[in-house]
C-alpha cells in the first residue's frame, strides 16, 4: 500500500509529529487536488480479506452525506447483470401490549424464470396470517469482477400497488447503524447476501423509505389471495423481479405472540432500568431498540469453554439474546468480588452460543465492572493476567543493511493488542500494523550508517498486560 508522494509526505509528518503509528486524520479543504482518472494510492492488502481493494467513500462536506456515486453517474462500472434473488422469508407478526412479538421465519425458495424474472419454487400460493411482512434474500454483481454488492432499490407491490419501497441515495453518519433495522438482522448475521426487510420497524426511519404503507406490513383476511410482486434495482438500472402468490391462512392457524413467563417489557421510546439477582445492571436509554421488545434476562446454563490463561469469575448472565440489534450502545454493570491481583485485568466477556468467550471490555472499580456495550447476548466477568505475545522475524544481532524493513509477530490469547510503541537509538520510530505484523521500515526511518542499532518494541492488550523486546540490528 502507499499514497502519493504529497499525502505519503503528509501522512509520514502527522505521525512522527503526534508520536502515533495509527492516525485518523482530517485535511483542510483544498489541501490535497484529486482528479478525476488521477492515481491517488495504491491498495495493498494490510487487512483480512482475501486480496487487495479498497474502501472509500465521497460525502457532501456541508452536511456529512454519501453520495451514491454509481447511481449518479461519478463511476460508471460495466453492468449488464440484473440483482439475483436468492430467497424470500415471510415473519407473521402479531401485538401484546403494543409490543411487537414475530413468528419464525418461513422461507420460500426461488428460481429463475428468465434472466429477469423470478418465481416461488412452490408453485401454489403461500400461506399467510393476517398480519405479516417478507424479507427479500437478494444481491448484485457487476461485469469482470467477482465482488457482490448491495441493491441500490426494492419495491413491494400488493395487487399492483407500491406499499413499500426502499432506496439507497446516500446517507449521513448519524443513519449508518440504521442498516441493523433495513436488513432482517437475524438473517443478515450469517448470510453474504442482502437480507432485505420490506417493513419498516418501530423505532426505525423512514429516511430510506419513499413509499410506505402500513409500515409495510400486509394484511391479508382469511381465504383472501393476493398477488405479490417484488422489484429489484441496482445501481446501474439493471432490474430483476419475483412475483408469487399468498393466501390467508384460517384465524385458528394464524400466529399467536406470547411473552414469555418473567420477560421485561422494554418499550423503545422508553428508558428501561432492570437488574438480575442483584448482580447485573441493565441500562436502555430510549432509542436504543429499533422496536419494543419482551426481554429474557437471567442465569445462563451455558457451559464457559475458558483455557487456562482466561479466569472466569462469574456464572454467565444473558441479557435478552445476539439477533436483537441495538441503535446506541447500553450500560452493563456486574458486581463480583475479585481478589485484588486480578482487580487491574478484570474484565466482561460475551459468551457465545457454543460457549466459547469474546471480549467486551469494562473496568473493575469498587465491586463493578461497568461497560457500554452494541450487542444484547450472555455475558460473564473474566481476568486475563496473560501478556501478548513478541517475535521478531529476524535475529537480535543480524546485518540488516540489505533490508529496508523489519517485522515482527505480535499475538495475544485474549482481548487482543490494543497498543504498540517502538524506538530505535531511543528515538520513536512509526508502525505498520496489520494481520498480526508489526512493520518498521527502516528506510523510511532514515536508520543506516553501518553500524549497531538498539531496536526496542512495548506491546499492550486491551486488558492493561504488557510485553517488551530489545535487541539489535547493524545497518
Amino acid at each position: 500500500s502507499r499514497f502519493r508522494s504529497d499525502i505519503a509526505e503528509y501522512v509520514k509528518a502527522e505521525r512522527r509529529r503526534l508520536k502515533q503509528s495509527r492516525v485518523d486524520l482530517y485535511c483542510k479543504a483544498g489541501q490535497f487536488t484529486v482528479k478525476r482518472g488521477e492515481e491517488i494510492a495504491r491498495s495493498g492488502n494490510t487487512g483480512s480479506s482475501q486480496g487487495p481493494h479498497l474502501h472509500f467513500e465521497i460525502r457532501d462536506s456541508r452536511t456529512g452525506k454519501t453520495f451514491n456515486i454509481i447511481e449518479q453517474g461519478i463511476v460508471k462500472p460495466k453492468d449488464t447483470i440484473s440483482p439475483y434473488i436468492m430467497k424470500v422469508h415471510y415473519i407473521e407478526v402479531d401485538s401484546v401490549g403494543g409490543v411487537p412479538l414475530n413468528s419464525r421465519p418461513e422461507t420460500y425458495a426461488v428460481h429463475k424464470a428468465d434472466n429477469t424474472t423470478y418465481r416461488t419454487a412452490q408453485k401454489t400460493p403461500i400461506k399467510v396470517g393476517r398480519n405479516g411482512y417478507f424479507v427479500v434474500e437478494t444481491s448484485d454483481r457487476k461485469n469482470d469482477v467477482a465482488n457482490t454488492y448491495g441493491v441500490y432499490n426494492l419495491v413491494a407491490k400488493i395487487d399492483g400497488k407500491a406499499v413499500f419501497e426502499y432506496r439507497n441515495d446516500g446517507f449521513t453518519f448519524d443513519l449508518s447503524r440504521y442498516c441493523n433495522a433495513v436488513s432482517y438482522y437475524p438473517i443478515q448475521r450469517s448470510s453474504r447476501n442482502e437480507a432485505m426487510r420490506t417493513a419498516m420497524l418501530q423505532g426505525g426511519t423512514d429516511y430510506f423509505y419513499p413509499t410506505l404503507v402500513n409500515r409495510g406490513v400486509v394484511t391479508t383476511a382469511e381465504g383472501q389471495i393476493r398477488e405479490v410482486e417484488f422489484v429489484v434495482t441496482d445501481d446501474c438500472g439493471n432490474t430483476s423481479t419475483l412475483q408469487f402468490q399468498i393466501e390467508g391462512k384460517p384465524d385458528a392457524e394464524c400466529f399467536k405472540g406470547e411473552t414469555p413467563p418473567g420477560a421485561h417489557i422494554v418499550h423503545y421510546d422508553r428508558d428501561f432500568v432492570g437488574s438480575v439477582d442483584d448482580v447485573v445492571n441493565v441500562v436502555i436509554r430510549k432509542g436504543s431498540l429499533y422496536e419494543s421488545i419482551a426481554m429474557k434476562m437471567g442465569r445462563s446454563d451455558v457451559i464457559i469453554k475458558a483455557d487456562s490463561s482466561v479466569k472466569v469469575l462469574s456464572p454467565a448472565y444473558a441479557i435478552h439474546d445476539e439477533n436483537t440489534p441495538l441503535q446506541t450502545a447500553i450500560g452493563l454493570v456486574f458486581k463480583a468480588e475479585v481478589e485484588k491481583a486480578l482487580q487491574p485485568y478484570t474484565t466482561l466477556a460475551m459468551v457465545r452460543s457454543d460457549g466459547r468467550l469474546s471480549y467486551v471490555g469494562g473496568r473493575y472499580r469498587r465491586g463493578n465492572i461497568s461497560v457500554r456495550t452494541s450487542s444484547l447476548g450472555t455475558y460473564c466477568v473474566v481476568a486475563d493476567r496473560t501478556a501478548p505475545t513478541i517475535r521478531p522475524q529476524f535475529e537480535s544481532g543480524q546485518d540488516c543493511r540489505s533490508r529496508n524493513a523489519i517485522s515482527f509477530r505480535l499475538g495475544d490469547n485474549f482481548s487482543g493488542v490494543s497498543s504498540y510503541t517502538a524506538t530505535i537509538d531511543g528515538q520513536w520510530v512509526a508502525i505498520d500494523y496489520a494481520r498480526s505484523r508489526a512493520t518498521i521500515n527502516l528506510k523510511d526511518e532514515g536508520i543506516g550508517g553501518g553500524v549497531e542499532h538498539t531496536i526496542r518494541l512495548t506491546v499492550k492488550d486491551a486488558c492493561g498486560n504488557t510485553a517488551s523486546w530489545q535487541g539489535t540490528i547493524v545497518r
